[in-house]
């Protein structure tokens, strides 16, 4: 999901069984009434297997089965929150409450890491982690195809500027990129092959800027409507062209005084992590949507509509994915995460967490694959409000110790008790 006038709750088309666990049931009551049990994708690695009911219960016979904060019991308790941002933490106009934040920070202080797992690019997240300030951030973005740490969470001189928002490597430190995935090549050309029959412009994105190359009226118009939804960070990069290119022969050499000589395309572009294809709405999403998944099978790529464009990921690629090898990274079981979700594409992350929360307005599959149901939606504090109510009944525990190090440029430490 990417902006605030269109929350693109993404519907994933291509979404094989093995994919999407199943839920146990209570009596046959409904989608809610229900504990998690361990629903972990079968595409997806995890550190450690548990065939165990979900550690919370519904805690009072007053609340609603649909509404009610979780409790804990005797079984592990969460470390983690991961969040998706369009449609569920942030409100309708893209920002995050003073609520939203000072729950937040609270959960960090405790311990407790948080996650932001999103279509976003990392570029676009930036604000968000700066406004957080509680400093790296471990971050899933564009839908699952990279996983990260983002460093200069939690630093707002780092972004004086807003041209640096734009840059990966940007703020305190070093980004740190634990997982990334991208297309194959092949795919790449069969998307713009089908974009250019249909006079869309394509978006291909790189893990630090997105590149379009758009043609005539209509596709400038288009790339002008999405960038203005996705907000300064995310806007686009004018490229020459978006299709793959053989190496090109060295440059000749130039003269020593030609100063004015023009550079080269150096092409071949490099694999992107995921390719939008902008249609300016809903209606013509689907219909593309439709006629990709005729034109490319599910074992060549993933593909989302949402509800002004259409992405193509590489199989097997989602938030859960991505959020596995955040996992991974910092120690952590999916059993130990609570996740927050309203569409389609946050559909394997519900499924797949220990404990999950849907938002109220979102869409059907996401309703269906979570544990619960937020009391209230994004513009009336629904995250805080169960994470509030979780921190109260006890269901986060402190981490008691650092993580392990992440690699040679980062490790992430928990904060003081």
């Amino acid at each position: 999901m990417l902006a605030h006038a269109h929350r693109a709750p993404h519907a994933a088309l291509r979404v094989s069984s093995s994919t999407v666990g199943t839920r146990g049931r209570r009596g046959g009551g409904s989608p809610h009434d229900t504990r998690c049990s361990s629903r972990q994708p079968a595409s997806i690695p995890r550190q450690r297997q548990r065939q165990r009911p979900s550690p919370y219960t519904t805690p009072a016979a007053a609340m609603a089965a649909t509404s009610a904060p979780a409790t804990a019991t005797s079984l592990p308790p969460l470390r983690m929150v991961a969040l998706d941002l369009d449609g569920t933490l942030l409100r309708p106009d893209s920002t995050l409450s003073e609520r939203t934040v000072r729950t937040l920070q609270e959960l960090h202080s405790q311990g407790t890491m948080v996650c932001v797992a999103s279509g976003r690019p990392a570029p676009t997240v930036r604000r968000f982690a700066r406004q957080l300030n509680i400093g790296p951030l471990p971050t899933v973005c564009f839908n699952g195809a990279c996983a990260m740490l983002l460093n200069d969470g939690g630093n707002p001189a780092a972004d004086a500027n807003e041209k640096g928002a734009e840059e990966l490597g940007s703020g305190r430190g070093q980004d740190e990129v634990w997982f990334a995935q991208t297309l194959d090549m092949g795919v790449v050309s069969a998307v713009l092959a089908v974009a250019a029959e249909l006079d869309l412009p394509v978006q291909y994105c790189l893990p630090d800027k997105s590149l379009t190359s758009p043609v005539g009226p209509n596709q400038t118009a288009l790339v002008a409507f999405f960038d203005n939804l996705v907000g300064p960070e995310g806007h686009s990069v004018k490229a020459p062209s978006l299709a793959p290119l053989p190496p090109l022969a060295p440059p000749p050499v130039a003269a020593a005084d030609d100063t004015n000589a023009a550079p080269e395309w150096p092409g071949p572009l490099p694999p992107p992590l995921k390719l939008i294809v902008i249609t300016g709405s809903q209606s013509r999403a689907d219909e593309l949507a439709v006629h990709a998944r005729r034109t490319l099978s599910s074992d060549t790529c993933h593909v989302i509509a949402a509800e002004v464009h259409v992405e193509f990921l590489a199989p097997n690629v989602n938030k859960a994915s991505g959020l596995a090898h955040v996992c991974g990274a910092l120690g952590l079981s999916l059993d130990e995460v609570v996740a927050f979700g309203d569409a389609n594409n946050d559909v394997e992350m519900l499924t797949a967490c220990g404990m999950s929360y849907a938002m109220p307005n979102g869409r059907k599959a996401a309703l269906a694959a979570a544990c619960r149901k937020c009391r209230f939606d994004n513009s009336e504090d629904g995250v805080a409000v169960e994470l509030e109510a979780l921190m109260a009944d006890g269901a986060f525990g402190d981490l008691g110790r650092a993580l392990p190090e992440t690699g040679p440029k980062a490790s992430v430490e928990m904060p003081a008790r």
